[in-house]
């Protein structure tokens, strides 16, 4: 499956994180890419980045990428804004997310995610027991399994970071990661989440690929509907 990917035989479907093309190492390219990815459950993530994008390049709502720029902004304004151009599409809980992570970020790392990783010496073992364990009541829906994931991945694809473990980071267990689990043959059912991240875990122990290498190609072969056969 990975050869059939990076040979080209496997369609690569649009990228989907779309963004405004910041330099990688900018403090602001990390708060792009971190913010977001905490309202980024239970919806579409194409549609998640496009509206991101949207809101990211409205004069009037950018500000929302500045956590102290939040810090000093009401509530109703925040909510209201943050709909605007439907990055929140559920005013009341993705507000409390946004408001709360950019808060963390504020009142704990300067403002920087960059200071978060930094903290824990850009291990990403380290960085996960933060975020799901020791200090998991600052990240709210970032704690959660599949999204740290997710933002340790993103950060790794569209930033200048440089983590240690790489291959701690678990493959996202989404829809199409779990539809191409069961279709290669690998689980007898549609597993969890849980089991799914513990199969590719084991399966490529002491391979150079790692867990969240395949995420994409999985992803797009299911969206593909499985072409070609494998």
């Amino acid at each position: 499956m990975y050869g059939l990917f990076y040979a080209g035989k496997i369609p690569t479907l649009a990228q989907h994180e779309v963004n405004p093309g910041l330099p990688k190492s900018d403090r602001l390219n990390y708060i792009y890419f971190t913010l977001p990815v905490c309202i980024n459950f239970q919806r579409s993530s194409p549609a998640m980045w496009k509206s991101a994008l949207e809101t990211f390049n409205d004069s009037e709502t950018n500000y929302l990428f500045y956590p102290e720029k939040l810090a000093e902004t009401n509530i109703e304004k925040i909510r209201t804004d943050l709909i605007k151009h439907k990055l929140g599409l559920q005013p009341n809980k993705h507000t409390e997310i946004w408001t709360r992570i950019s808060s963390t970020l504020h009142k704990y790392f300067d403002n920087d995610p960059r200071k978060i990783l930094q903290s824990k010496n850009f291990d990403v073992v380290e960085i996960l027991k933060m975020l799901q364990e020791t200090d998991k009541d600052k990240f709210p829906y970032l704690r959660g399994n599949k999204l740290s994931n997710y933002w340790l991945y993103i950060l790794s694809q569209y930033t200048d970071i440089k983590l240690k473990n790489m291959h701690k980071i678990s493959i996202i267990p989404d829809t199409h990661v779990l539809q191409s689990t069961f279709k290669l043959g690998l689980t007898d059912k549609l597993e969890s989440p849980e089991i799914v991240i513990e199969v590719w875990q084991e399966l490529l122990t002491g391979h150079k690929i790692t867990p969240v290498q395949m995420h994409p190609v999985l992803w797009n072969w299911s969206r593909n509907n499985f072409l070609p056969e494998v």
